[in-house]
């Protein structure tokens, strides 16, 4: 139960790190929103960052943003849950239903759709792919790598929430209560 308590505490470190290295997206998309609203409005252009570039940098940006969070945000319990099924669950009766869930539908899921995305990226790779806008941006395969790795941070963050739901269910008290999971969160155990 050590092994997997380490394994999902490096998971949730490694994806810490993406997510802290994707927030830094998020102001540089603040700058790329701002700078296309003065210009549109100002009625001038920055040589080479016209309004089509500066739109289609502020979508690829909020992509780099969402997809460098995805896992993590999954590990924290940071996505939208409908309570309506598991409200009145016993909180060992969630921590069963979340790995059940993990098993029979995350992890199938990931597996077609991980070598998707994969191709999906190393195909505009291959091909150079830009935008289709005359004046749009270069290099498209760049935020289809983010998409690809989204999908990787999130078969990761299934793995350590998995692992911390096995602990939780198998592993002595003090074990469990070092191994939060969606539903018992740190110490709640």
């Amino acid at each position: 139960m050590q092994g997997l308590l380490r394994l999902s505490n490096l998971i949730e470190a490694l994806l810490k790190r993406i997510a802290d290295a994707g927030a830094w997206a998020f102001i540089a998309c603040i700058i790329a929103i701002t700078l296309d609203v003065i210009t549109r409005k100002m009625g001038f252009q920055i040589p080479g960052l016209g309004s089509t570039r500066l739109q289609e940098l502020e979508w690829h940006l909020h992509a780099v943003l969402f997809c460098t969070w995805l896992g993590y945000a999954y590990i924290l319990n940071g996505h939208v849950r409908i309570d309506v099924f598991t409200g009145g669950m016993k909180p060992r009766n969630k921590i069963w239903l979340e790995l059940f869930c993990c098993i029979a539908f995350a992890l199938p899921y990931l597996a077609v759709a991980l070598p998707y995305a994969h191709d999906f990226f190393v195909t505009s790779y291959m091909q150079g792919e830009s935008s289709e806008a005359p004046t749009g941006l270069a290099y498209r395969w760049i935020v289809k790598g983010f998409l690809y790795l989204a999908f990787i941070t999130v078969l990761l963050g299934v793995v350590a929430v998995a692992a911390r739901c096995i602990v939780a269910l198998f592993g002595t008290p003090e074990q469990a209560r070092l191994a939060p999971t969606p539903f018992a969160g740190k110490g709640n155990h």
